[in-house]
C-alpha cells in the first residue's frame, strides 16, 4: 500500500514540476516577445537607430537573468551572467561583422558570415575563460 502511495506522489510531483516548466517557459517566450516588438515599434516610430538603441539594451539580458533567479535561485543566475558577459563580447564581434557586411553581401549572407564569427567568438571567449 505504501509503494503505491509513493509511486502516485512521485507521479503528481513530476506533473507539477513540467507544469511549471511550462508555465515558466511560457513566461520566458512571453517576456521575449514584449521586448522583440518594443524593439520594433520603437524603430517604426523614432527611426531604425533608436530601436536597436532598445534592441541592444540590458533589458533582454537583464530579464533573463531575473526570470533565471526567480525560477532557478541566485546561484543560477550569476552563472547565467557570467555566460551573459561572454556573449556580450561575441554581440559585439557579431553587430560588427554584420554592419561592414550587410552593404557587401546583402541581408542573408552578411547574417551568416556574422553567425559564424558570433560561434567563433563565443568558442575563444569559453576557452579563454575556463
Amino acid at each position: 500500500m505504501e509503494i503505491s502511495n509513493i509511486k502516485t506522489s512521485t507521479s503528481k510531483s513530476r506533473r507539477i514540476d513540467m507544469e511549471l516548466k511550462i508555465r515558466s517557459v511560457a513566461l520566458d517566450f512571453i517576456v521575449g516577445g514584449v521586448i522583440v516588438a518594443g524593439a520594433l515599434l520603437i524603430a517604426s516610430l523614432l527611426g531604425p537607430v533608436y530601436g536597436g538603441i532598445f534592441a541592444g539594451a540590458p533589458i533582454r539580458a537583464g530579464s533573463t537573468i531575473f526570470l533565471e533567479g526567480l525560477h532557478r535561485g541566485t546561484k543560477s543566475a550569476t552563472e547565467l551572467t557570467r555566460g551573459v558577459v561572454l556573449a556580450m563580447f561575441a554581440n559585439v564581434g557579431f553587430v560588427i561583422v554584420l554592419y561592414l557586411c550587410l552593404p557587401k553581401f546583402g541581408l542573408y549572407r552578411a547574417f551568416l558570415v556574422a553567425s559564424i564569427a558570433f560561434l567563433a567568438l563565443v568558442a575563444a571567449m569559453l576557452k579563454i575563460s575556463s
